[in-house]
């Protein structure tokens, strides 16, 4: 069964750091963008709303998991994908074309471009599942990372759809928020949770020197969430509100239950310094706690706070925890890539300052809780916004230092040969 890590499967050194540069354009879009047209919403219905969210999760979420897929899949698995850079570049040029057209759609208020960028970013969610299950079931054992994968991008596959007759609804066809609630359910239960904690099992022990989390965790908790989820399209649609509250509840509570023992495991780990990365895994965990248990508080209840544990979920919660992962990530892919081209001068802990990562996780600690202040007052999103703008302008400039330090290294092995 494969268990480490393959350098042959590696795709180029470029690919996931484009999509990761990519990634972070949007989080300063969506700064700006947040600066004109967000300072005066109250719902998730509105069409700024989600113009703003989509910015946030296929602009930036869904280009670091492509390009991070792209990248740990086949190294993770020992399957490579097929034709990776130009399958990547056509994705990579499509999807920015469909987030565009998409997000401008929702922004002006004009279906032709809500149409042709929804289209185009069905097409390319679907080619990307297809390549990616292509990859997996290629792998040669189906043991549990294997599984895991599979199941998020199932999740991700039917997400997709409903996220398209969703789509349809406005154009009259049929109930968006009906189907669009699906779209949602799929997408943060199932493709970014599963995605999420498959990565987990690997990342955590290996990055962090801590223990593995329980195996009930990693060969079950994926089983559970598909059928909750299959199960809540069937409340949904059916309207049966008992039910679908249950469901909300039990989905919410494996949440819970993943993000406390990461948790534990991390302040088990056998080398207990401060670091980072850590602080921001601890953050976005007791996040995620908060917003799972408001959202079986506001299901209970009966309350729309709906605006509010979305803001919670994506920025306090996925957000710092991607923001985590990243600086351990491109440190090591750097030195990964590096060590594979046979330069063995180059070390992790130089290849981004880690002066700067401070500063810029600074700034997104400060920026969040600004806007926990929003209610009172909307010069708090207007401030949060801006310092917001900063963060992610130093996360691009971390990131692409990290590029730097590697075409230096290059640069030296062409010479000296």
């Amino acid at each position: 069964m494969f268990q480490g890590l393959t350098l042959e499967q590696a795709p180029p050194y470029t690919i996931p750091i484009k999509f990761y540069l990519t990634a972070v354009l949007y989080l300063i879009a969506l700064s700006i963008i947040t600066l004109i047209y967000g300072l005066h919403v109250s719902s998730r219905y509105e069409y700024e709303v989600i113009a703003l969210t989509h910015i946030f999760t296929i602009g930036f979420i869904t280009h670091i998991m492509f390009g991070s897929l792209f990248q740990m899949l086949p190294v993770m698995l020992g399957t490579a994908y097929t034709n990776v850079v130009r399958n990547a570049r056509i994705i990579h040029i499509f999807l920015n074309i469909g987030i565009v057209s998409f997000v401008s759609g929702f922004l002006v208020n004009s279906p032709p471009f809500l149409y042709i960028g929804g289209t185009l970013l069905v097409l390319v969610f679907l080619y990307f599942c297809f390549l990616s299950l292509r990859t997996i079931f290629l792998s040669k054992e189906i043991n549990a990372p294997v599984q895991n994968f599979a199941a998020s991008f199932t999740a991700l596959f039917i997400a997709v759809i409903f996220g398209f007759i969703a789509l349809l609804g406005h154009f009259g066809f049929v109930d968006s928020i009906k189907y669009g609630n699906v779209h949602i359910a799929f997408m943060l239960f199932g493709w970014v949770f599963i995605l999420i904690i498959s990565v987990s099992y690997k990342i955590i022990p290996m990055f962090f020197v801590a223990k593995e989390f329980p195996l009930f965790l990693q060969k079950r908790l994926y089983i559970i969430q598909l059928i909750l989820l299959f199960l809540f399209i069937f409340a949904q649609l059916q309207e049966n509100i008992l039910l679908l509250n249950l469901i909300k509840i039990l989905l919410s509570c494996w949440v819970i239950i993943f993000a406390l023992f990461s948790i534990k495991i991390l302040r088990q780990r056998k080398r207990a310094r401060k670091d980072i990365s850590i602080n921001l895994w601890y953050f976005a965990m007791t996040n995620t706690i908060l917003a799972a248990l408001l959202f079986v508080a506001a299901s209970l209840l009966h309350v729309n706070i709906s605006i509010y544990i979305g803001f919670l979920t994506l920025f306090g919660a996925i957000y710092p925890l991607i923001n985590a992962m990243l600086y351990k990530i491109i440190p090591f892919l750097t030195w990964f890539h590096l060590s594979s081209n046979m330069v063995f001068e180059a070390e992790m802990g130089n290849v981004i300052s880690k002066q700067y990562i401070s500063y810029q996780v600074n700034l997104y600690y400060f920026s969040f809780f600004l806007a926990l202040f929003a209610p009172f007052s909307y010069y708090f999103i207007i401030l949060a916004a801006i310092i917001f703008l900063f963060s992610a302008l130093l996360l691009f400039k971390n990131i692409f230092h990290a590029l730097r330090y590697y075409n230096e290294y290059i640069k030296k092995k062409v010479v000296f040969e």
